[in-house]
């Protein structure tokens, strides 16, 4: 009984997020912003800070992508994943494969952002909005420009540019360690 009763209710959250959504994408096109459905989440990619320091031409393609690879462990601590079985039209069984398979890119992923921020904490720690700016632009897509304009805007984009630095040396570390375990 509480089970289903806890089905209805995440059925009705999702309906009102989905309307959420539906409005915040109908707002967003009309005032003439980039929005990205495609893939994952809805993405305002005008208004991700990430992007537009990219578009910019103000950080790497490696900055880039890396950033991103933050932004999915990042978002990945608020979630967890679902048991498929107990999933309304799941059609059946659950894949215990594909389920750990799935726990261990989550614990991976949740690792990277772990070692990243610390690396950051511990590299730049005279520079205590490294951790900060990494975690806004980098993990929730904020616009850098939310930080500051100016002096305050460039100051900002170099300490950003710093952490990226170091998260994209520690992501090359991993992978060399990934390499080496493999063998």
């Amino acid at each position: 009984m509480l089970r289903i009763a806890g089905a209805q209710l995440a059925r009705t959250e999702a309906a009102e997020i989905s309307a959420g959504l539906v409005d915040t994408l109908a707002l967003a096109r009309a005032r003439g912003e980039a929005v990205e459905t495609e893939e994952g989440p809805l993405r305002i990619s005008s208004r991700d800070g990430l992007r537009s320091l990219r578009q910019s031409g103000h950080i790497t393609d490696a900055h880039y992508a890396v950033g991103l690879l933050y932004r999915a462990g990042f978002e990945a601590r608020g979630r967890d994943l679902r048991v498929a079985g107990l999933e309304p039209g799941s059609g059946g069984g659950h894949d215990n494969d594909r389920f750990v398979a799935a726990r261990l890119r989550r614990a991976r992923m949740l690792d990277f952002v772990a070692r990243a921020d610390r690396a950051v904490a511990m590299s730049l720690a005279d520079k205590p909005m490294a951790l900060r700016l990494l975690r806004a632009v980098a993990g929730e897509g904020t616009s850098l420009s939310a930080w500051g304009a100016g002096r305050a805007f460039t100051r900002h984009r170099e300490v950003l540019i710093e952490a990226l630095d170091i998260v994209v040396a520690l992501a090359k570390q991993i992978s060399r360690d990934r390499k080496i375990e493999s063998k």
